[in-house]
This record gives C-alpha cells, structure tokens and sequence, in this order.
C-alpha cells in the first residue's frame, strides 16, 4: 500500500464520506464503537464495505461483513473466515495483517492506494481502514472501505481470494 497523508489526498468521495462519518461518531473519544456505526446512514457505501473483528492474543482478523462488491472482486464471500486462512492473490502490495497490527497499535485510520492484480493488469485502487472500540482504548473491530471498480472484461480476470484450510 503506498500511503495517503490525508484520505482526502486519494480523491475518493466514498472514503472521504465515510472518513468523515467515523470522524462524526468519535464524538470526543479517541474511537467509535462498532455500537456506533448505522449502516442505514451509510447505505451508499455498503456494497464496498468490510467490517472486521479483532482478536488479540494473538492478533488474528476474522470478517465479519464483506460487502457485495468486495466479495465479487475477490471472487469468494470470506465473511466470516480468518485473514490468516485466506490468500489474496490479487493483492500485490499489502500486507494486510500489518495493516491491522498498525491500527491496533496505533488507534488511527490508515488509507491508501492498493493495487489489484488480475490475470491481465494491475489497477490501483484505493482503500481506508478505521479502527473501532467497544471500550474507547483497545480496538476490537474495523471497518474499511475499498474504493474498486471493475469492467466486465476485468471481471472475468480476477484472480479469486482462496482459502488456505
């Protein structure tokens, strides 16, 4: 992932509406909570949403929301699979579990540009992820928003998310 400074820096009004959004529910804590997050006021968003919960000790990552569009440029629905069981050859340039360990640790959103790969081309997308606390100190859940479109001919390219167990 090659980091934005800013969200607004990746030009994405998606990520900048929900940036905003959690922004709006920290309402003076260091974080929201997952308590805190209606889907039905960021309806237009779902579709390329993917809510996580966060386990410690150790740190491992479970899906528990993948949004439609996430799912289908994935080629696989992991809701409610473990990062650490899948592989993500699409992906060329993050690593996402050290995407997690750095908003645990540091209780910041992190965005930035991705790239997709398909069995044709690498296209850019970009991508923020947001901390969540049930208790406004540890994070135990995120949400992110990738900001990805396809073409039909891309469609058809997709190298799909595969499980490793």
């Amino acid at each position: 992932m090659i980091r934005a400074t800013q969200i607004a820096d990746l030009n994405s009004a998606p990520l900048l509406r929900l940036d905003t959004y959690w922004r709006e529910k920290c309402r003076g804590r260091l974080m929201p909570a997952r308590a805190d997050i209606d889907p039905s006021e960021i309806k237009d968003l779902l579709s390329q949403i993917i809510m996580a919960r966060i386990e410690h000790d150790p740190l491992r990552v479970k899906y528990s929301i993948v949004g439609t569009a996430c799912a289908l440029s994935a080629g696989f629905d992991y809701t409610g699979r473990y990062l650490d069981e899948l592989q993500f050859e699409s992906e060329s340039d993050t690593d996402w579990m050290a995407i997690y360990a750095e908003i645990v640790r540091e209780k910041q959103p992190i965005a930035g540009t991705c790239r997709f790969r398909t069995a044709d081309a690498e296209i850019p997308y970009r991508v923020g992820v947001f901390p969540l606390s049930s208790d406004g100190v540890r994070v135990d859940q995120a949400i992110s928003y990738e900001h990805l479109t396809l073409s039909l001919t891309e469609m058809d390219q997709v190298l799909p998310v595969k499980p490793t167990r």
